[in-house]
């Protein structure tokens, strides 16, 4: 495999994960929403700190590869338990990979 075809791959991968993780932004929010709910009923470890968090991040992110990879999402920010604004997220990487994965978390700041 050519330098140039991996280079074409990897802009086609990145590009289908960006276009499969584009989400409206109210229900981009209310995923976020529920997404952050669910960890805090189940952890009250995460509970306790958010409740306490200036900020809150919570991603919803898809990773697919195989030799080469590629990954995208979008996220709410959740400032004082309100939707304050939303991000987006672009990588990519090579090596030894194959698989798709959905996933997210939540990450907060004091």
């Amino acid at each position: 495999m050519t330098i140039k075809s991996t280079l074409k791959y990897l802009a086609a991968l990145i590009l289908a994960v960006l276009l499969t993780s584009g989400t409206a932004f109210a229900s981009l929010t209310s995923e976020s929403h529920a997404a952050l709910s669910q960890l805090k009923s189940q952890n009250s470890a995460a509970a306790k700190v958010s409740s306490r968090a200036l900020a809150v991040l919570v991603p919803n992110v898809v990773k697919a590869g195989f030799i080469f990879g590629a990954q995208g999402g979008e996220g709410t920010l959740f400032v004082h338990g309100r939707p304050s604004g939303r991000y987006r997220t672009v990588a990519g990487s090579y090596g030894l990979q194959a698989g798709v994965q959905k996933y997210g978390y939540a990450r907060s700041s004091s």
